[in-house]
């Protein structure tokens, strides 16, 4: 079958508010779901593919043992991590696009448990390593649609910090690797990406996730030199990354008005940024 055959079909399972066609059973879209996950038809990939998948899963149209396999496939390289350290080719839609399904897992993981712990563990080991290694930064692609890898990743990220199944090293090394990413490009980052980077930051901060001896310090490392006329580009950009940053975790805080602390913490370090 090919895109434009596939996405008619899928095009009546939505009309169809979201049913099964008599076509294929759920179990044999699968093949297809994976074949084309990163299309640069957008329709296909965003519209289609994402939204029939999530709520086959959120539905339980498709069996745990389905499940279990949709999840155990998508952490494979060949599709979390396909073209992984390419800056602009098509392969960060592959990246992009699973991603956005495993959040989509992980997010129904929350309601119902249902995906084993070490597949739990495995989305995190690669969903950190997709954050770590991206250099795709590119948002809207004209012609393609939204990549928005590094987004997708932290939003990844955000639900795995409230899974009970999380242990505290792994949320150590979250906020480690969240921290490396704002300080890694050399250019302000094109989208929203700083905002959802900021979301796990928050949320461990107002779950009180970590002790405070142990996430100051990691948060500490932001405290870069400001901006100055003599400073080179590069550290230009990274302290206005770090800057946006904090002052987004800051914001997000605010959900919660009563636990000033954590705000505390966060203006404290923004202060000592202006002054280093």
């Amino acid at each position: 079958m090919n895109e434009h055959k596939f996405k008619e079909l899928l095009r009546s399972v939505v009309n169809n508010d979201f049913q099964p066609t008599t076509d294929l059973t759920p179990r044999e879209y699968l093949p297809y779901f994976y074949k084309f996950i990163g299309s640069t038809d957008s329709e296909l990939r965003d519209e289609l593919i994402f939204s029939v998948m999530a709520n086959w899963i959120y539905k339980g149209v498709f069996t745990n043992e389905q499940i279990f396999k949709i999840a155990d496939t998508l952490v494979q390289d060949e599709y979390i991590l396909k073209g992984i350290g390419s800056e602009k080719d098509n392969s960060v839609f592959t990246r992009s696009s699973t991603a956005l399904q495993l959040w989509a897992l992980v997010v129904t993981q929350k309601k119902r448990i249902f995906i084993p712990f070490n597949t739990i563990g495995m989305i995190f080991e690669k969903t950190l390593r997709l954050l770590k290694e991206e250099v795709d930064y590119r948002t809207y692609v004209p012609g393609s649609g939204w990549a928005n890898s590094i987004s997708h990743a932290a939003n990844i990220l955000l639900e795995l910090v409230q899974l009970p199944e999380m242990k505290k090293p792994w949320i150590v090394m979250i906020l480690n690797a969240i921290c490396d990413k704002i300080l890694e490009p050399n250019f302000r980052f094109p989208g929203d990406e700083v905002e959802h980077l900021a979301a796990p930051v928050a949320e461990i901060l107002l779950k009180e996730i970590l002790l405070e001896e142990e996430f100051i310090p990691i948060l500490e490392k932001l405290k870069i030199q400001s901006p100055t006329q003599e400073q080179n580009p590069d550290e230009f950009f990274r302290s206005i990354n770090a800057r946006c940053f904090l002052r987004s975790i800051y914001f997000q805080l605010l959900v919660q008005p009563d636990r000033r602390r954590p705000r505390d913490i966060i203006l404290l370090i923004l202060q000592d940024l202006k002054t280093e």
